[in-house]
């Protein structure tokens, strides 16, 4: 439904969706393959960690120049063979026998997966009408659930035919982009956005407040990984969980994190983007205190719930917000949300781990603390300065 009440001019959104399901479904599963690969090929963990920096590393950073490519000319084939790339990749991994060529196959997923972002965020935004949050959460939400359905798809395929049940991606993902090579032309219907063209009359780029958004983008991102990736090694250490409990942490961080992804675009008709930025980041900075301070475990899982809630709330109309400053570099904004603020987070992530080892994770939630209050600067910027930034706009998503 749009703010007139009017339902979406289309239902490509979720088609896009699907897409974004089809791509992350992959990136999510490569990681559960890793340990199959440890076991049955006898790869290193030192060979796994460059795996998974190169498959990662192949789609973040080359995120902008298919954004780039897509503001220039519209190709929306990119998504058709993003999602055949992203599960013809993946199926390679179980399969070949050579470690350099496991490499080029995950690098060739991680490609894949680049293909679909720029191009499916700019076309969600197109394809949105009036409600552009709301079908950037729709997409959005499309790789949470990818995210989630990768590694339940991956072990239940390995465990029953062995590594070369990673071929099951491509039962997944090809009929998928013959879908959306099928709706080729209706994509075309939508065009680039050109400054001084008929959508961008009136309106230019504001990069400077572009670079905002994207900063707060990116520190979420920190704060993303560092729950992931510490916060049940903590419960361990700290509470004497068991890692299964504590495991269990994630799967509840994931839920209400797609849950706070689908509602997302309707809280925005309510709340203003910036104004939810700044509400989310405050009370992810709480949250995060109350964590590392907190004595009792269950008032953890709360407040990992609330990150959840946080981390996730503002995002996709954050991205869209970002793409109403870029109006003739659609593509660019959706890369570079997609890719870069991503990627700082993957960056980041590791060089925690060399923190946490040399000082414990209380210093590494600390940190995290920190880039909260950065993302609670950084939309704080975006608030006192969106009327002068959006120039005719009051502050709400167009």
């Amino acid at each position: 439904m749009s703010k007139s009440g009017k339902r979406f001019p289309n239902k490509l959104p979720f088609v896009l969706m699907g897409g974004h399901i089809c791509v992350d479904a992959a990136q999510g599963g490569l990681a559960s393959v890793l340990p199959f690969l440890v076991i049955k090929s006898g790869f290193s963990y030192a060979e796994i960690t460059a795996l998974v920096l190169a498959a990662n590393s192949a789609s973040a950073i080359i995120q902008p120049l298919f954004g780039w490519l897509g503001d220039r000319k519209a190709r929306p084939w990119l998504m058709s063979a993003g999602v055949a790339l992203a599960g013809i990749g993946l199926a390679l991994v179980g399969v070949l026998q050579s470690y350099w060529l496991i490499v080029a196959a995950a690098m060739v997923s991680g490609i894949g997966n680049a293909m679909l972002h720029p191009e499916g965020a700019r076309l969600a935004n197109l394809a949105g009408g009036e409600d552009k949050a709301v079908s950037m959460s729709v997409f959005s939400v499309g790789g949470q659930v990818g995210f989630c359905l990768g590694p339940i798809i991956s072990v239940a395929a390995i465990t029953a035919f062995g590594l070369s049940g990673t071929l099951v991606y491509l039962a997944i993902c090809i009929p998928y982009a013959l879908v959306l090579l099928t709706l080729n032309k209706r994509f075309l219907q939508f065009g680039v956005r050109k400054a001084g063209g008929p959508v961008g009359e009136g309106v230019r780029d504001h990069w400077g407040a572009f670079s905002v958004v994207l900063g707060a983008l990116s520190v979420r991102s920190i704060v993303f990984y560092g729950v992931t990736s510490f916060f049940p090694l903590y419960l361990v250490a700290t509470f004497g969980a068991s890692e299964d409990s504590a495991s269990l942490l994630i799967t509840v961080f994931s839920i209400c994190g797609a849950c706070a992804t689908a509602l997302s675009g309707f809280v925005v008709r309510r709340i203003e983007t910036p104004k939810l930025m700044v509400a989310c980041f405050a009370l992810m900075a709480v949250a995060l205190i109350v964590f590392v301070l907190s004595d009792n475990v269950w008032l953890c899982v709360v407040a990992v719930m609330v990150l959840a809630l946080c981390v996730n709330m503002f995002n996709p109309p954050a991205i869209a917000l970002g793409q109403s400053y870029l109006p003739a570099h659609l593509g660019m904004a959706s890369g570079l949300s997609f890719g870069v603020a991503v990627a700082v987070g993957g960056i980041a992530s590791p060089l925690l781990g060399v923190l946490g080892d040399a000082t414990g994770l209380v210093p590494v939630i600390w940190i995290l603390v920190l880039c909260a209050i950065i993302g609670l600067v950084c939309s704080l910027g975006v608030a006192f300065n969106e009327n002068r930034w959006s120039g005719r706009r009051s502050g709400r998503l167009p």
